[in-house]
């Protein structure tokens, strides 16, 4: 590579690096817990525990757009995997 592509490669690299760290993807969560108005989510971030801390009257405010989306989702996935398993039927 020469020097010019390094250089663009770095920049890449540095600009992917800076949005993974304002971005964190919770798949699973291994402790939930609340106190003093404030809910504590615990999750693995590669291979590191971390703690989610949410304000629990914001997140009250919140719950009815977050469930909404919620259900939304679990149905588009709920019907890929119905068609997947209806696929998988007449295959056999």
């Amino acid at each position: 590579m020469t020097k010019t592509e390094l250089q663009k490669k770095i920049e890449q690299l540095e600009a992917q690096l800076k949005d993974a760290r304002t971005h964190t993807y919770v798949g699973e969560t291994d402790s939930l817990a609340c106190s003093d108005g404030e809910l504590y989510i615990g999750f693995d971030n590669w291979g590191t525990e971390s703690l989610l801390i949410l304000d629990v009257n914001q997140l009250y405010r919140d719950l009815p757009f977050i469930i909404e989306q919620v259900c939304i989702e679990q149905k588009k996935q709920q019907k890929m995997h119905l068609k997947m398993i209806k696929e998988k039927l007449t295959e056999i």
